[in-house]
């Protein structure tokens, strides 16, 4: 038997958003402008600074502060998966979230951008209290800010997306990831799935210090096969892709009960 979907009434749902770039970010900004008028009530919880690349990670036995930004407005001096527990369970306990939105971040997170980014980190962290979440991000050319023709179609498509997504609704624990690309071609956005790429991550040698690196994110090849999120972003279109907390391989769990 399919799991019943939980659908959210965004006019009157409580709504907490977050990111990982950081409560001042451009993108967050958008974000807040275009959920505000949508949703019953608005709360931000969010990183005081940028946490990129901190997928789920949370600061277990490390001291963090919740900072007053004004009315249901908070910066939390931890990651972004930090900023939902807090709300979770210290600003909102008593009147927890209906929906969490993380976002909208400065860069795709398609393929295996997923393993990695903050945004999709406090989207899954908050499925995994039960809270139904959506992760936002936006594409740029690399080494640039994200353009206001993209932040325009954000705003242009943002809306009716959300909508599509809390009309149809919500599995157990589930979340969905929701890329733009950097000029939406297609109005009607592509459900799909997430596609393999090659690792983005590489290490740059500290010049005059042996032994020091630093990590950094860089553009990789994408999968372009049918049906994934790198195929929808190349062609222009905004991808949906499902999440869920469960990483089972299920293909694989069949075969080695099959064989062993």
């Amino acid at each position: 038997m399919e799991p019943d979907l939980r659908s959210v009434d965004l006019p009157t749902a409580r709504v907490l958003l977050t990111n990982d770039d950081g409560i001042d970010a451009a993108g967050f900004a958008v974000l807040e402008e275009i959920i505000r008028p949508m949703v019953g009530e608005l709360w931000v919880c969010a990183p005081a600074e940028g946490h990129s690349g901190a997928s789920a990670m949370v600061s277990l036995r490390r001291e963090i502060e919740v900072q007053e930004r004004g009315l249901r407005r908070y910066a939390v001096t931890g990651r972004p998966a930090d900023t939902v527990l807090a709300a979770l369970r210290l600003v909102m306990k008593d009147a927890p979230p209906d929906l969490v939105l993380s976002g909208i971040n400065h860069g795709l997170n398609v393929g295996v951008d997923m393993i990695y980014s903050g945004t999709v980190g406090a989207a899954i962290c908050a499925a995994g209290n039960g809270v139904p979440a959506v992760a936002f991000s936006a594409d740029h050319v690399s080494g640039q800010p994200v353009a206001s023709h993209t932040w325009d179609d954000v705003r242009t498509h943002l809306p009716a997306v959300l909508g599509r997504i809390c009309w149809f609704g919500f599995a157990p624990n589930g979340a969905y990831g929701v890329n733009f690309p950097s000029r939406v071609m297609h109005s009607e956005p592509q459900l799909c799935r997430q596609g393999q790429s090659v690792d983005t991550m590489h290490y740059v040698a500290v010049d005059g210090a042996p032994g020091r690196h630093i990590l950094h994110h860089q553009d990789g090849d994408r999968s372009l096969d049918a049906g994934t999120d790198g195929a929808a972003i190349a062609a222009g279109r905004i991808g949906i892709t499902p999440l869920t907390l469960d990483r089972t391989d299920r293909d694989l769990l069949h075969r080695a009960a099959e064989a062993l």
